[in-house]
């Protein structure tokens, strides 16, 4: 058995097709999630059945750190009773935990390096990583080259790549055909390497496209305490909401004129499928990023002035996904490989 723990919203569609593709071979996967954002929402439009095991710890260093020892605490004494041959995840520190305490191999996906690299380090059997980030930037922040697995693509299309548009999808989210749409999405304020620049820049960026005629700011906030500030910060518009349901992340992407985003998963995302993309992340920058960058398919926000030479207008979209269709069934050869051993 396959023990996958989902730990934040972005690693329910990320495991979805690798769920789909193991249990299609005949191998039983175990699922468990942490309640937070909106990862519990996820499961249900995924259609992913996960036992729901702890929350977030906060923002406090040291509450986090008691919160990470609870919720091992609390996988092991829930997993110990299953037959579980390998367990993997996108940067679930408390897995890796329990998994030592088991003695259970574990594989751990990553693809931003300037984080928990210790502790990743330290507990995990295999690193699973992007073919883009060199060895030099691996090195250069510690990660043990020795248990480095390499796959072809970016994470994020493992499940792009069966990506198909749905024109009515304004509809569930109320946002007329004819109106520009800004996602904004704002930096997670509870994550381990959150900067507080990036909230100047989302206050800016939610001030400026609000004041463009026929324009709707969609705010996909990750927490209550991403919420309450923007309405500290912000008089209440008619055309400033937040996101009130779970949806599919891409067809919200797609539908999109213009995405902004303080976080990396959702800047990739929207960069991948062609939106024009906007990163206002302030903390160390991802390689992957930059890569993307480079191509001309996401740009930084540096200061509130650059904001200015954005032009917001409605965007004539076009499909034009990466063909990686091999990649799912790369990462479950090496799940399956390593589970052998």
């Amino acid at each position: 058995m396959i023990w996958i723990d989902l730990d934040n919203s972005p690693h329910v569609p990320l495991f979805a097709p690798i769920i789909q593709e193991l249990n299609k071979r005949g191998l039983k996967t175990l699922v468990t999630a942490r309640n937070f954002a909106q990862t519990k929402a996820l499961l249900d439009v995924y259609k992913i059945n996960a036992y729901i095991i702890g929350s977030h710890g906060g923002k406090k260093t040291i509450i986090k750190f008691i919160n990470l020892l609870y919720r091992a605490i609390q996988l092991y004494l829930f997993i110990r009773k299953h037959p579980i041959k390998l367990a993997i995840s996108h940067g679930s520190r408390t897995q890796l935990v329990t998994t030592k305490l088991l003695y259970v191999p574990s594989i751990l996906m990553m693809d931003y390096v300037y984080t928990e690299t210790r502790i990743f380090n330290y507990l995990s059997s295999y690193i699973l990583i992007p073919k883009y980030i060199p060895d030099e930037r691996l090195a250069s922040v510690g990660i043990n080259l020795r248990k480095i697995i390499r796959f072809n693509g970016f994470k994020e299309e493992l499940y792009l790549n069966n990506f198909k548009p749905n024109n009515s999808f304004r509809d569930t989210i109320n946002v007329d055909n004819d109106q520009i749409l800004i996602v904004i999405r704002p930096p997670g304020m509870v994550g381990n390497y959150h900067h507080p620049k990036s909230e100047e820049l989302l206050i800016s960026a939610i001030k400026y496209f609000s004041n463009f005629p026929n324009t709707v700011c969609l705010l996909v906030n990750r927490t209550k305490i991403e919420k309450d500030f923007i309405d500290s910060m912000i008089l209440p518009k008619e055309n400033i909401r937040f996101l009130e349901k779970a949806v599919d992340g891409l067809q919200l992407l797609f539908s999109a004129d213009i995405a902004i985003s303080g976080g990396g998963t959702m800047n990739r995302e929207g960069a991948l499928i062609g939106t024009e993309t906007y990163s206002i992340f302030t903390g160390k920058r991802p390689y992957l990023d930059k890569y993307l960058e480079k191509q001309g398919k996401l740009k930084f926000i540096e200061k509130p002035a650059d904001f200015h030479s954005i032009n917001v207008s409605k965007k004539k979209k076009t499909i034009n996904l990466p063909s990686n269709n091999r990649l799912v069934h790369d990462i479950v050869k090496i799940i399956i490989d390593k589970k052998k051993i």
